[in-house]
């Protein structure tokens, strides 16, 4: 309808509805606003009912790192090294076969991917219950939040979302455009925390940030980051800080790249010392010096 008007309008311009120059204006935004908005992701506050699609993302974002944590333990010296050492007591010791004596090296291989796999559920399973007190642990107070983004697209889609650009928006921007969602399917696809920090002098911690596989590399996490920064600033703290493993190094060049640095590094092990997983641990300076503070704060980057 709004095409077959805007035709008519071209052929007679005299009778035409869009006479003016600001009525064409206005009609473009809406005719752009009709074919990039058919997919979009809203970035808006936690709210009672998004338990479910949280539970399911976060714990398929933690088990996701499996493999590449299991081969990263599995290359690692301590790994070799304990191969040699249990072929050397079975051969040395016991007398058995060298050929016997090899079969440690499976033995090991099972032995590192059974200790990886045991230590990813067990973390999925603390995760999950964080997640399912996320109203408690993040928004029984002003200092701390949680927010989720929303995705918003047709019921009927014949393509992975993989395949389409989403347009990525506040929740104050989504109710200004007045966008019609009604027939469109909605979905959780992305998550952040930030919670104060009971070590960091007014510092505050980044926690949860996760995309689901299918929407990655649509700016979805920079979004996410850029709110839970920016609501650090308008709380008064001094930096907020993030925790990533050496097995999400996308979310952790995300982080640098959007002014985080890196504060140090650690080895937290997973099964004593032959497991272990390397932490970095970044921090956004909001405020670099409470005393002669007068700078303003940095500004991540805008929405799309």
């Amino acid at each position: 309808m709004v095409l077959i008007c805007f035709c008519l309008s071209i052929s007679n311009p005299r009778q035409s509805c869009l006479r003016h120059r600001g009525d064409y204006v206005y009609f473009f935004r809406f005719l752009l606003v009709t074919t990039k908005m058919s997919h979009i992701v809203v970035i808006r506050p936690y709210k009672p009912g998004d338990e479910f699609n949280c539970h399911e993302m976060i714990k398929d974002g933690v088990t996701s790192s499996i493999n590449s944590a299991f081969f990263g333990n599995l290359f690692k010296e301590i790994t070799f090294q304990v191969m040699i050492l249990m072929a050397a007591i079975m051969f040395i010791f016991f007398g058995m076969p060298f050929t016997v004596c090899l079969l440690v090296i499976p033995l090991v291989i099972i032995m590192t991917y059974v200790g990886t796999y045991l230590a990813y559920t067990a973390k999925a399973m603390e995760v999950d219950q964080e997640v399912s007190n996320i109203a408690r642990t993040y928004m029984s107070n002003a200092f701390s939040c949680f927010w989720v983004a929303e995705a918003f697209e047709p019921y009927m889609m014949s393509r992975s979302p993989c395949d389409f650009n989403y347009q990525v928006i506040t929740e104050n921007q989504f109710r200004e455009s007045n966008i019609d969602v009604t027939s469109q399917s909605k979905r959780i696809v992305g998550s952040i925390g930030l919670l104060k920090s009971h070590s960091l002098d007014k510092g505050a911690w980044i926690k949860r940030l996760c995309v689901h596989r299918s929407y990655r590399r649509k700016g979805i996490a920079s979004c996410l980051l850029k709110v839970a920064v920016d609501f650090a600033i308008e709380q008064g703290y001094s930096c907020a800080n993030v925790v990533a493993s050496e097995h999400t190094e996308g979310g952790r060049e995300l982080c640098l790249k959007k002014g985080f640095e890196l504060k140090q590094m650690y080895h937290k092990p997973i099964v004593g010392s032959l497991i272990t997983v390397l932490m970095y641990e970044l921090t956004y300076q909001i405020k670099p010096g409470d005393d002669n503070y007068v700078s303003y704060p940095k500004r991540l980057f805008s929405f799309r």
